[in-house]
């Protein structure tokens, strides 16, 4: 089952991310030490004190290049901020997105405490206190709220935020398909506390952009699930309950527990195809024959591994590619912009010459010429200053961009609204949106005009 964007399931998707061979070798938990007091006990009885740990919480290592994946997708999500905020109009566009996205994130959030059941005391207090159990076992220093909700035989749980607020929605009947097997229960609780103790739903919308990166966003989605099965595992404390309760996913509550491991591990070698491995790079979750694999590798020959290894650095590679891409393009498309402008930390600003004004009401008009005949040939006006100079670079490739001169070598200005727009000049003070201002307003005629500004 798809997640939804506010939320991080449990439900299996089409995908994996990489396998590491350390991975496979390095133990997936580990305890506090009760070694003997010396400096490393010290550090550890500190640590417990600022965070709150005791002696019976567990340590989880990450999914080996969940690190590395986060690491490119804020490098992306970086590169694609800085374009996106360019303009006001893209400004506009976003905070309009964002706040539809908010309130449909308000919207579930209302939903779920309504009318899906909170855990407490007095409601199912034996699953409350198992969960809050975990939670403080996992290292988590308030137990988040944790909600049951039927929805239509749907096998899923997922956790969720709003504002400083974590949420958990446990699906009433993926806990009824656990049945008895309490690791099984335990695996998907600790699954979703994996994510709120990760740190998985922090900082999401200034992630969002990356998302829409071809295979870079699922990437870190999948090594995130990756990462949230270890927590599961070290919850349920039986690697066999564990497995029990990703095999449920795949086969529902009846067939899940006579499901063999081992051969639906082995089914993740039917996904090497250039296809099989396009749709697997595509999906947010991994495919459950690979989550599977992840916790219990010895269910399988050590030789049938070595070919999952070899994708490896290549998937890495790749990942790696698609940033240096896009920050290549973004750099391409910002940089030449730079070379317009002349050095003023170098030498003082050049002053116009005095066929300046000449120039500015021989290029605006040329401009607005241009403009014209964009929209005699169906296309819209342009976005903003960089949309303007791109087309008037591919229509003029071996002509000077025109250069507003009171400015010493920038753009001049441009602004639309509607279906009417302006140019304008800096004008002698060199100052932008200024009483001096030399304006051609699209609907007053190609006669250019001064600015008169208000400066109360």
């Amino acid at each position: 089952m798809a997640r939804t964007d506010s939320t991080d399931g449990l439900a299996y998707g089409s995908v994996s991310s990489v396998a590491s061979s350390s991975a496979r070798r390095s133990s997936l938990t580990r305890t506090h030490s009760t070694r003997a007091p010396g400096l490393g006990y010290g550090f550890c009885a500190l640590r417990r004190m600022r965070y709150g740990e005791d002696e019976g919480q567990v340590r989880v290592r990450r999914w080996p290049t969940e690190r590395f994946l986060l690491i490119l997708n804020a490098v992306a999500s970086a590169g694609l901020w800085f374009l996106l905020l360019r303009s006001l109009q893209s400004i506009a566009y976003i905070a309009m997105w964002c706040a539809i996205l908010l309130v449909m994130n308000i919207a579930a959030v209302a939903a779920i405490r309504g009318s899906a059941v909170r855990l407490s005391p007095e409601q199912f207090p034996d699953l409350h206190a198992r969960v809050a159990d975990l939670a403080r076992r996992l290292g988590l220093r308030r137990t988040p709220e944790v909600f049951l909700m039927q929805q239509d035989g749907a096998l899923n749980a997922f956790a969720t935020r709003f504002m400083r607020m974590h949420m958990v929605v446990l699906l009433s009947d993926l806990l009824e398909a656990c049945g008895d097997n309490a690791a099984a229960r335990d695996m998907i609780i600790g699954h979703e506390l994996g994510h709120i103790r990760a740190g998985h739903l922090r900082a999401r919308w200034l992630l969002m952009p990356a998302s829409f990166v071809p295979f870079l966003g699922s990437a870190l989605s999948r090594a995130r699930e990756f990462t949230c099965d270890r927590y599961g595992r070290a919850a349920a404390g039986d690697r066999d309950g564990a497995l029990t309760g990703l095999a449920i996913l795949a086969a529902g509550p009846k067939y899940g527990p006579q499901v063999n491991i081992g051969a639906l591990i082995r089914q993740r070698h039917d996904l090497r195809s250039a296809w099989m491995l396009i749709g697997e790079w595509l999906g947010s979750h991994p495919p459950l024959s690979k989550r599977l694999w992840a916790l219990a590798p010895e269910l399988e020959p050590a030789g049938a591994v070595r070919g999952q290894v070899s994708l490896a650095g290549l998937r890495i590679a790749f990942a790696a590619i698609v940033v240096v891409v896009i920050g290549t393009g973004a750099a391409a498309a910002y940089l030449p912009r730079l070379t317009t402008k002349h050095d003023y930390a170098s030498s003082e600003r050049r002053l116009p010459g005095t066929d300046a004004p000449a120039v500015v009401d021989r290029d605006l008009r040329r401009l607005k010429a241009f403009i014209e005949d964009e929209r005699k040939h169906g296309r819209p006006l342009p976005w903003d200053d960089w949309d303007l100079y791109a087309r008037w670079q591919a229509a003029h490739p071996k002509d000077k961009e025109p250069l507003d001169p009171f400015s010493g070598g920038y753009w001049y200005g441009y602004q639309w609204h509607g279906d009417s727009y302006r140019l304008w000049s800096e004008g002698p003070d060199g100052e932008n949106r200024t009483a001096d201002d030399i304006v051609l307003d699209g609907t007053r005629g190609a006669v250019p005009h001064r600015r008169y500004v208000s400066r109360h």
